[in-house]
């Protein structure tokens, strides 16, 4: 087995069917699909599931849980994945037809140990609620397409370039080796997802193919304003236990490129995070940033020194009326620009 698509899957019922279909359009040996029923209470979206499965069992195995969140979900599938290679795909997205069979291609390409990468990077799209493959994200600054690249051998990464889960397959053993895991009911954990295995990951392959189309633009998402203000804590939480998952001295000791993502990477959760203070301007969201700085000090006092005097930290230590202001009005022009 090549491939492992992994779909968490929790009151999708509206979306759930265009998601799968767009995984099984190419009809690919090699690829299994994986659904996680995360005790879906929608009384449809567990049904859905089932059927596929039925009409589909040589490809489609579904997994019904009790509802612990969708990184157990995404646990499970990276638990019961075949394939060499797994990507998380969130079922109310789609995956592009004709960039999957592109990757299908490349992963058969690079099936032997001796040629197989840790990561694949593919493009990906926003998908609007009402139109589909408005603002596209690419890595061709970065990587080599179709070739595997170390981070010695890949490009230095704009500050603007970051990583989203909709753009990374790891191989599953990668995974696997270090018993990886992530928390239980609780949004925004992709973050950890993205930047804790990097250490670990050697060989990078890349398919400039916008294989994911990610849709916003729903009331519910995650990422709407009112969500993000109500799960303010758990963004928090999440960003800073990425934060505290390697020391300093871990991450000088990765190769030039990669410390110089994982630092941009951690600067820029922490300048969304405290945006997210801003925004909400209480007294909550003050402890919430006291604490998450406090937890960062506590862990590693160099990693907060060096975090601390890193260009964002312009915007992140200045709290004041008029820098709220000023990064709250960027912030709602940037997210204006994708239709977020």
């Amino acid at each position: 087995m090549t491939f492992s698509v992994i779909i968490p899957v929790y009151n999708v019922k509206d979306y759930l069917e265009k998601c799968i279909d767009s995984v099984l359009a190419q009809k690919l040996d090699g690829t299994e699909i994986i659904l996680v029923d995360d005790g879906s209470t929608d009384g449809e979206s567990g049904q859905i599931c089932d059927r596929y499965a039925q009409n589909h069992p040589e490809q489609i195995q579904v997994i019904h849980q009790e509802n612990g969140g969708h990184g157990e979900g995404l646990n499970q599938g990276i638990r019961e994945a075949q394939g060499l290679y797994l990507k998380s795909v969130d079922a109310d997205d789609r995956i592009d037809t004709a960039s999957l069979l592109e990757l299908m291609e490349l992963l058969r390409a690079h099936a032997a140990p001796d040629t197989w990468a840790d990561l694949v990077i593919n493009n990906y799209v926003y998908d609007h609620l009402d139109r589909e493959s408005f603002f596209s994200v690419r890595y061709n600054r970065v990587f080599h397409a179709g070739k595997v690249d170390t981070w010695e051998t890949c490009r230095a990464f704009p500050f603007w370039k970051m990583f989203m889960i909709h753009a990374m397959c790891y191989r599953t053993e990668l995974l696997r080796e270090h018993e990886y895991s992530l928390p239980k009911h609780t949004f925004y954990e992709d973050n950890l997802y993205i930047y804790q295995p990097l250490p670990w990951v050697k060989k990078v392959l890349y398919l400039p193919h916008p294989l994911y189309g990610y849709t916003v633009g729903q009331a519910n998402q995650s990422i709407s304003d009112r969500n993000l203000i109500a799960h303010m804590d758990q963004n928090t939480n999440m960003v800073t236990r990425m934060i505290c998952t390697w020391t300093w001295k871990e991450i000088s000791a990765q190769p030039r490129h990669l410390k110089g993502y994982m630092v941009s990477f951690l600067a820029g959760q922490l300048l969304n995070v405290t945006v997210l203070h801003m925004m909400a301007d209480n007294e909550d969201s003050r402890r919430l940033n006291r604490a998450m700085w406090q937890e960062i000090l506590d862990f590693d006092p160099e990693l907060y020194r060096h975090l601390r005097r890193h260009p964002s930290a312009f915007v992140i230590c200045r709290t004041g009326p008029l820098m709220r202001r000023l990064v709250y009005r960027i912030s709602r022009a940037a997210q204006k620009t994708i239709g977020t």
